[in-house]
């Protein structure tokens, strides 16, 4: 077997990749701007494609190929990932390394395929697609055997992945089509009800970043800009984090719900094993203020965030890249 010598991990909202040797070497939003005026080219892709989103002349379109975690456009995925490999590595004698690929928990094989599609495309060949629940706890740096299970809330750009996981691969597992994107159109309505102001999805991505908080009481402000709904004109307001906090509360109560039906379909022994451990967070949302105390409250169970939550998975999957027996046992087998 070969092994891999990257690990990708490609969310909806940012594309993440590992080298063997190097670390982290990429953090890129999963965007594309695509010139489609005659011959059709790549105008820009990652963080200078994400600042063209409301701002494009005709002509160009940005796209986030990846959706909820799954291709949703092949042509715009396979061009943003070929030059975000390009940025990375050179295809050295003709070829593309080895990569081991995260995908979500319960992936089908008809979407496994689009993503062996878009590699294919970029001249990748060899590839090992593994669930990410798993690599998600290693990266966090959870201390993972067969015996010792641990549960992972990863709450991404487009789904969320809660898992129950130990060295021998996800025992129980869910993917749902809730992460930080719906959080951000939830307080784009938010403040479209409450302030008679339209903003962008940059500005709710800041607004959540900035000021979002699980702490009832958090006084923390800030002022944003967005397009008067009665006048039409520009218009700024000032936005606290306690005006957020239902909304806040409501994304995070819908996911806690989640992990709660998970947990109770679990093994007693289970069960054990994650009430003296904790949840271990991970993902870009999981850095909300407050999370800590607020999960430990209504779960009466601690809540574990690593230090960088966004990239635990990639990190994972670099361990496991360089472990060609770890990567035997938890690799997709497809026929």
């Amino acid at each position: 077997m070969k092994l891999p010598t990257l690990s990708i991990d490609f969310g909806s909202s940012e594309t993440k990749i590992y080298q063997m040797g190097a670390g982290v070497v990429l953090a890129e939003p999963s965007v594309i701007a695509i010139n489609e005026t005659g011959k059709r080219r790549v105008k820009a892709i990652g963080s200078d494609a994400k600042k063209l989103i409301g701002r494009t002349v005709d002509g160009t379109v940005v796209s986030s190929p990846v959706f909820e975690s799954q291709i949703e456009n092949e042509l715009h995925a396979s061009l943003m990932l070929e030059n975000f490999l390009n940025k990375v590595t050179l295809k050295k004698l003709g070829k593309r390394p080895s990569v081991l690929f995260a995908v979500p928990c319960g992936t089908d094989n008809s979407a496994i395929k689009k993503f062996e599609k878009a590699l294919n495309e970029c001249e990748v060949f060899n590839i090992h697609f593994v669930e990410s629940p798993v690599l998600t706890a290693l990266g966090a740096g959870v201390p993972l055997t067969e015996s010792n299970p641990c549960f992972v809330i990863d709450i991404g750009g487009g789904t969320t992945k809660i898992a129950a996981v130990s060295l021998g691969g996800v025992i129980s597992g869910i993917s749902v089509n809730i992460g930080g994107k719906s959080l951000d159109k939830m307080l784009i309505e938010f403040i479209e009800s409450n302030f008679d102001l339209r903003i962008g999805t940059l500005t709710a991505e800041k607004l959540k970043i900035q000021i979002g908080s699980l702490l009832e009481k958090d006084q923390t402000t800030t002022t944003i800009n967005g397009r008067d709904l009665i006048t039409g004109k520009p218009r700024a307001v000032l936005v606290s984090a306690k005006d957020l906090y239902p909304t806040i509360k409501t994304f995070f109560d819908k996911i806690f719900q989640l992990a709660g039906m998970l947990m109770a379909k679990l093994p007693p022994e289970i069960s054990a094993d994650i009430r003296r451990s904790g949840v271990y967070f991970a993902g870009g949302s999981s850095k909300i203020v407050g999370l800590e105390e607020y999960f430990r409250y209504n779960m009466g169970i601690r809540a574990n965030v690593c230090e960088e939550p966004a990239f635990a998975t990639v990190i994972g999957g670099g361990m496991v890249a360089g472990n060609e027996k770890l990567l035997s046992r938890i690799r997709i087998n497809r026929r």
